[in-house]
């Protein structure tokens, strides 16, 4: 038989039946669905923080090029008065097929919702009624829900940190 020491026994036990902090991660992501009125929430309700919005796909290659910078972004913002957001425009019944994966490919850290909307125009048109729809796109709304950024097309991380600097240095 053998004898291992508490010790030893702990550490085996551990790296064979504990998850890792990769799997703790992304365990915790969760996509949820969110309506045009939802949207209007997140947009209104700042509690003193900026919110930089990406609107993606996983069948969007641009987006999917830019994910890692919305995430480095997030990271090099996460003690600011900023929030990261984003919005995904697959179908609600491919969270767990596409979307999910494809988060946890990536490490993802901050909130994700995937559009519910029966008229897309009108999601398109309560975030800014000059998109055209085409993702990516990136909007990023002041502490108070005022829209001060409009990106659209696949941006760098430079571009957006500053584009984030600008408007978190004028609140």
């Amino acid at each position: 038989m053998l004898n291992l020491s508490p010790l030893i026994f702990f550490a085996l036990f551990s790296l064979t039946y504990l998850p890792s902090r990769a799997q703790e991660k992304s365990a915790k992501i969760e996509v949820r669905t969110i309506d045009v009125a939802g949207v209007h929430r997140l947009i209104a309700e700042r509690h003193g923080k900026i919110l930089v919005l990406n609107i993606w796909a996983t069948w969007c290659q641009p987006c999917v090029e830019e994910f890692p910078d919305i995430e480095k972004l997030r990271q090099a913002i996460a003690d600011s008065a900023a929030d990261v957001v984003a919005i995904s425009v697959d179908y609600p019944d491919e969270i767990d097929s596409k979307i999910l994966p494809f988060l946890r490919s990536h490490s993802v850290t901050f909130p994700v919702y995937v559009c519910d909307v029966k008229k897309e125009d009108e999601f398109i048109s309560s975030l800014n009624p000059s998109w055209s729809g085409g993702v990516p796109a990136t909007f990023i709304f002041d502490k108070y829900g005022q829209q001060r950024v409009f990106l659209f097309g696949q941006k760098s991380f430079d571009v957006f940190k500053s584009e984030t600097d600008s408007v978190l240095t004028v609140q």
